[in-house]
C-alpha cells in the first residue's frame, strides 16, 4: 500500500489535549482505541501527546518499534512521523523509541506498566509480557540532583552533599519541563536526602518506582564529571549542498545558540547518550524530510546501539531538556524578569527618607529611632524569585545579591 498522510488526517484530533495511538498494519496508520492500548511486539506504533500550556498547545510524537517488526513497518513509521509534524506545522518534538529502551517520557503515559504483547497484527497474539517503567537507583549519589519524571509528578532529589545552585538549577528544569511539556499540569516535588522523613509519600513513591533504597554512592567532584559530560557533545552540520547530504562536526562544547543557522539542519551528540537533530525552520524539503534517516545513518557510522535515542527539535519548539545543553538559550517573545509595568491614574509623591539599614545591626538606638518592630528574633524565610514564581532559598546560602528575592519575618508573641 502506499504510505499517505490521508489515512491519519481523518484521525487525529490536533486540538484536544491528551494521547492518540495508532499502529501501522499494511503500511497504513490505524487508530488503537484507548482500553486497547497495549503494544505487539511484532509491530510499530504512533504516539502523539498532545499538552496544553498557558497560551497554545504542544506536541510529542513518538514512534514506537517493536523488537520483531518488519523495516517495511520502521520505515513507515519513520515516514508517518516526519508526515505527522509537517500537518502539525513544524511544532512537534520527535521521539524513536526502541522496544526495551523507551524514553522517560513515554513511559510515563502508560502509568506505571507497559503491556507488550508477544506476535503482531499479522501473527496473532502468543502471551503477554510486561516491562515496568525500568528506572533505577544506579547513578544516585551523595553530592548530585535527580529528576524523576513520572508525568503527572516530578520528584526532586537532592542528595546531601549537592550545593544550592545544583538544587536550583534542578527546581529550573523541573519548572520548565512542567510548563513547556506537560501544560503545567505537573506537580513539582522536593525530596532532600536528610529529611526524607518529611516528604513520606513522595518516598514512598520513589521506592515503588525504583525499588528498595540502595547504599548511595559517594559524590563526584563537578570538576572530574562536568568536564567529561560537556566535552562529549559535538554539533555536526547537515547539508546538501553539494548534491548530496553531507555530515561535518562544526563545534564542541561550549555551544551557543548562534551556532544554529535556521537555514540549515543539525546533528547534537550527547557523548552516546542520546541524538537530537535540529531543524531549521528555513531548511530545504530534502533536508527537513531526511533528518531523522541521517540521525540514524549517523548511529550506524558512530557504531552506537540501534536502540539509541533520537529526538528532532524544531525550530523554536524546542524541549527543555535540548535547550539545557546550550550555554544560554533565549526564546524570541519571552519576556525577561517582570517586563514594564504601567499605572493607571496618579500615584502620590513620597518623600525619600535616607537612612543606612546595616548601621541598625550594630546601633540598636538607631533601630530604636526608625521604630523595629523587634529585636530580630523572629522566624526568617526566603525565596527567590525564578521565572516569576517563588523559589525558596536555604539559610545557608543567604546573601546580600542583585537577583530579587520575597522575605517573610514572623514577629515573636510575647
Amino acid at each position: 500500500s502506499d504510505i499517505s498522510g490521508k489515512n491519519f488526517k481523518d484521525s487525529l484530533n490536533n486540538t484536544t489535549p491528551g494521547i492518540q495511538i495508532w499502529r501501522i498494519e499494511a503500511m497504513q496508520m490505524v487508530p488503537v482505541p484507548q482500553h486497547l492500548w497495549s503494544f505487539f511486539d511484532g509491530d510499530c506504533y504512533e504516539v502523539l501527546a498532545i499538552h496544553k500550556t498557558s497560551s497554545t498547545l504542544s506536541y510529542d510524537i513518538h514512534y514506537w518499534i517493536g523488537q520483531d517488526s518488519s523495516q517495511d513497518e520502521q520505515g513507515a513509521a519513520a515516514i508517518y512521523t516526519t508526515q505527522m509534524d509537517d500537518y502539525l506545522k513544524g511544532r512537534a518534538v520527535q521521539h524513536r523509541e526502541v522496544q526495551g529502551h523507551e524514553s522517560d517520557t513515554s513511559r510515563s503515559y502508560f502509568k506505571q506498566v507497559l503491556v507488550i504483547w508477544k506476535g503482531g497484527v499479522a501473527s496473532g497474539l502468543k502471551h503477554l509480557e510486561t516491562n515496568s517503567c525500568g528506572v533505577q537507583r544506579l547513578s544516585f549519589n551523595r553530592g548530585d540532583v535527580f529528576l524523576l519524571d513520572l508525568g503527572k509528578l516530578t520528584i526532586q532529589w537532592n542528595g546531601p552533599e549537592s550545593n544550592c545552585m545544583e538544587r536550583l538549577r534542578g527546581m529550573t528544569l523541573a519548572k520548565e519541563i512542567r510548563d513547556q511539556e506537560q501544560g503545567g499540569r505537573t506537580y513539582v516535588g522536593v525530596v532532600d536526602r536528610e529529611k526524607e522523613g518529611d516528604s513520606l509519600q513522595l518516598m514512598a513513591i520513589m521506592i515503588h518506582m525504583l525499588g528498595p533504597r540502595k547504599e548511595l554512592k559517594a559524590a563526584i567532584s563537578d570538576s572530574v564529571v562536568e568536564p567529561a559530560a560537556k566535552a562529549a557533545l559535538k554539533l555536526y552540520h547537515v547539508s546538501d549542498s553539494e548534491g548530496k547530504i553531507v555530515v561535518r562536526e562544526v563545534a564542541t562544547w561550549p555551544l551557543t545558540q548562534d551556532l544554529l543557522s535556521h537555514e540549515d539542519c543539525y546533528i547534537l551528540d550527547q557523548g552516546g547518550l542520546k541524538i537530537f537533530v535540529w531543524k531549521g525552520k528555513n531548511a530545504n524539503a530534502q533536508e527537513r524530510s531526511g533528518a531523522m534517516n541521517q540521525a540514524l545513518n549517523f548511529i550506524k557510522a558512530k557504531q552506537y546501539p540501534p536502540s539509541m535515542q533520537v529526538e528532532v527539535q524544531n525550530n523554536r519548539a524546542e524541549s527543555a531538556i535540548f535547550q539545557q545543553l546550550f550555554q544560554k538559550w533565549t526564546v524570541p517573545n519571552r519576556t525577561s524578569g517582570l517586563g514594564k509595568t504601567h499605572t493607571v491614574g496618579s500615584v502620590a509623591k513620597v518623600e525619600p527618607v535616607k537612612f543606612d539599614a546595616l548601621s541598625m545591626h550594630v546601633q540598636p538606638q538607631v533601630a530604636a529611632q526608625q521604630k523595629m518592630v523587634d529585636d530580630r528574633s523572629g522566624e526568617v524565610q526566603v525565596w527567590r524569585i525564578k521565572d516569576l514564581e517563588l523559589v525558596p532559598v536555604e539559610s545557608k546560602c543567604w546573601a546580600i545579591s542583585t537577583v530579587a528575592t520575597a522575605t517573610y519575618y514572623s514577629t515573636p508573641t510575647s
